[in-house]
């Protein structure tokens, strides 16, 4: 799945760059999603948690048909999961992953009615990204069980840095979205992405990124 994702990548600028495809219009693109992570090894008792994050990129359109485009796009991604991890009805630990990545994403993107339509039309887009992680923090909080029984349990918070030890900084895996085009300038949708890398260096316990969100396209190049 890595080498299909890079070659697929490669494969889809390459194309692009050594074709002659009329430019369109430059994009912006805004969007608020849910974070999380998917794996075998996350227990049915531990509480993970839709995180809630903005993102944003830029792009450019390049017209292949009267419908089909090619959007490469740079886009900030921040990534991550919130979980709870119950220990008695009154001990736990709350972690909290922050991932920001900068995302290369090669997408193609589909207008039924034609892109230069001004009718409201649906859209569709998808492809593959890749992702290098720029920072992140990892948090952990909570209350443990004081075991004398003299005192009362206690808290703690505890801030680290993250791809540095046990963190891949490398993520890629495949977004896609469904959306609407009004008139010429302006998408809104829905956008799923899936992410196919561990993003832990420990092979045993694999951990993937996956979010669902909401996005807003602009297209600006006509419009001044």
């Amino acid at each position: 799945m890595k080498l299909f994702s890079f070659f697929f990548c490669f494969l889809s600028i390459s194309y692009v760059s050594n074709a002659q495809f009329k430019k369109d219009h430059s994009f912006f693109r805004f969007g608020v999603k849910s974070v999380s992570v998917r794996g075998d090894n996350i227990s049915p008792r531990d509480k993970f948690t839709l995180k809630s994050v903005i993102d944003l990129g830029f792009g450019v359109n390049y017209n292949l048909t009267k419908s089909l485009r090619f959007q490469p796009e740079i886009h900030y991604s921040p990534r991550g999961f919130q979980a709870r991890y119950n220990f008695s009805d009154s001990t736990y630990v709350e972690n909290s992953l922050e991932l920001h990545y900068l995302d290369l994403c090669p997408n193609f993107s589909y207008t039924f009615r034609g892109h230069s339509s001004l009718q409201t039309r649906l859209n569709i887009w998808g492809g593959p990204y890749l992702g290098l992680g720029v920072a992140g923090r990892n948090i952990l909080s909570g209350i443990t069980l004081n075991k004398t029984g003299i005192k009362a349990d206690s808290t703690f918070s505890n801030k680290t840095t993250t791809f540095k030890d046990g963190l891949n900084r490398l993520d890629y895996g495949f977004n896609i979205g469904l959306g609407i085009q009004l008139e010429k300038f302006t998408q809104i949708g829905v956008s799923y992405s899936m992410g196919f890398n561990n993003i832990l260096t420990n092979s045993k316990l694999p951990i993937y990124n996956q979010s669902v969100g909401l996005y807003v396209i602009i297209l600006f190049d006509d419009m001044f």
